[in-house]
């Protein structure tokens, strides 16, 4: 069932269970009162750009085990409520050029791990096809996919475009037409690809998958605009700390010089 792949989690679910207990049991919204309300606003500036929203659609993989029209929908809600949708390029079950029609702010998406020839084509073109920042997945190195997940991404990889993705690397998937150049099973990226990514564009870069304020300085340190606190959602590696628990230490060693968001 291809709920089975929504439900995924690392390990034993310590993770997911851990971001479970810190929104219920820790989480806690202290009201004010007597605050003029009359007029409210949610904008917001992210990279000395205006948003209406700060809410981002965080970057995932076949929407169309959700929905028909896959990332086409995904972002016509996003544009639809005003939020910044991510386009992951690499495992979109639509075509990049269809989910451009839609009309709100996007972010591309991409993996280190992508074979250089291919991100020398797409990152280039990324701010005259209307994207405003790169967002690329730093926590993983290597294919994490269960094996009875992988039948999930095959049903909904039959829609997608083999003109799109007939060069990348889905590996252990079993998809007709594409080149498998195996992507993730080097485990060798390392903060030195920051620095060839920065060469291919002026735009912004977003570093997703930082819990250490270590991580976070070296992010700045090697060309990162932005951080992404994420631990993967729980689906990545077990025993990692919440997300938002590590949000104010990697907001206190960022200290302003990029911008922070919580995933």
């Amino acid at each position: 069932h291809r709920f089975y792949y929504y439900d995924y989690k690392a390990g034993q679910g310590h993770t997911y269970q851990a971001c479970r207990h810190y929104f219920d049991k820790q989480l806690r919204i202290m009201p004010r009162v007597l605050m003029d309300v009359s007029e409210i606003s949610l904008k917001t500036t992210i990279f000395g750009s205006i948003y209406e929203s700060p809410i981002l659609i965080a970057t995932s993989a076949c929407h169309c085990l959700a929905h028909v029209d896959g990332e086409v929908a995904t972002a016509r809600a996003a544009t639809e409520t005003q939020c910044i949708f991510t386009y992951n390029w690499t495992f979109s079950n639509m075509p990049e050029e269809k989910v451009l029609q839609t009309l709100g702010p996007k972010f591309l998406h991409i993996y280190l791990t992508t074979p250089v020839e291919i991100l020398e084509q797409i990152v280039p073109q990324a701010d005259k096809k209307g994207y405003r920042a790169i967002v690329i997945t730093c926590d993983q190195p290597h294919e994490r996919i269960r094996d009875f997940v992988l039948p999930l991404f095959e049903e909904a990889s039959k829609n997608i475009d083999p003109d799109l993705m007939k060069n990348m690397s889905i590996p252990n998937l079993n998809i007709p037409g594409i080149i498998v150049k195996q992507p993730f099973g080097t485990g060798s990226v390392t903060w030195a690809n920051i620095e060839c990514l920065r060469k291919l564009t002026q735009l912004p870069i977003i570093c997703k998958g930082i819990l250490s304020p270590i991580d976070a300085e070296l992010a700045i340190k090697y060309g990162a605009n932005g951080i992404i606190v994420s631990n993967h959602g729980g689906r990545l590696i077990d025993t990692a700390p919440p997300a938002i628990e590590c949000l104010e230490d990697v907001v206190n060693a960022v200290d302003g010089r990029a911008e922070d968001i919580k995933a």
